[in-house]
């Protein structure tokens, strides 16, 4: 989880372009409403902000609780977010909202483009490592599922992190006194067989 800060001014504006956006773009009649934050790399210094209503998360999302709606922020880019405030500022001159990202090690004078700082570019590739290892992780599960199904059991890719994968066995298999061979003699020889870079599978709970 990722810790991003809106101010009340900030708050009250995504409210209001909420309450006033096409229901098919903002999604005003789901619970899952919000604002996606996002960076793409562009702009005068590296990376640019990115701000837009959506109707629900993507699969690869985190999705945070604000007062009132959600922000979702893929995880891929979290780390150039992470601690980050973001506050709307109204005056004669213009309006807008404004960002203060300590991941910035240096920003324009645009306002919405910056350059990240080493550690982030760093938290960076490896977030999107992580996030491609679970992908082929998924992949290879796909292929014991069916045998875990047809015992009432399933399986839960909880985290992957630094080439640990972390699963939630469940159904019958997550209350079976044979849950450890199972997670040994089939999930995680499955891993290891078909996806280079998974080091390690251990069990939640």
């Amino acid at each position: 989880m990722i810790d991003i800060k809106l101010s009340d001014r900030a708050v009250d504006k995504v409210r209001a372009l909420l309450a006033s956006a096409d229901p098919d773009v903002a999604g005003a009649d789901a619970p899952g409403r919000g604002l996606r934050i996002g960076v793409t790399p562009g702009g005068c210094a590296g990376y640019s902000y990115s701000l837009a209503l959506a109707a629900q998360a993507d699969p690869d999302d985190l999705v945070l609780t604000q007062d009132g709606f959600e922000v979702f922020v893929h995880r891929a880019m979290s780390p150039l977010l992470r601690g980050i405030r973001i506050d709307y500022v109204e005056s004669i001159a213009s309006s807008g909202f404004t960002f203060d990202n300590p991941n910035a090690g240096d920003a324009c004078g645009c306002g919405t483009s910056f350059a990240a700082t080493a550690s982030a570019e760093q938290a960076v590739e490896e977030e999107a490592a992580d996030l491609a290892l679970r992908r082929r992780v998924e992949a290879a599960l796909d292929d014991v599922r069916p045998y875990l199904r047809s015992e009432g059991g399933d399986v839960d890719v909880v985290s992957v992190a630094s080439g640990t994968v972390t699963l939630q066995l469940t159904g019958a298999c997550g209350s079976c006194s044979m849950s450890t061979v199972t997670l040994r003699g089939v999930i995680e020889k499955r891993l290891f067989e078909a996806v280079p870079g998974v080091r390690r599978v251990v069990a939640q709970g």
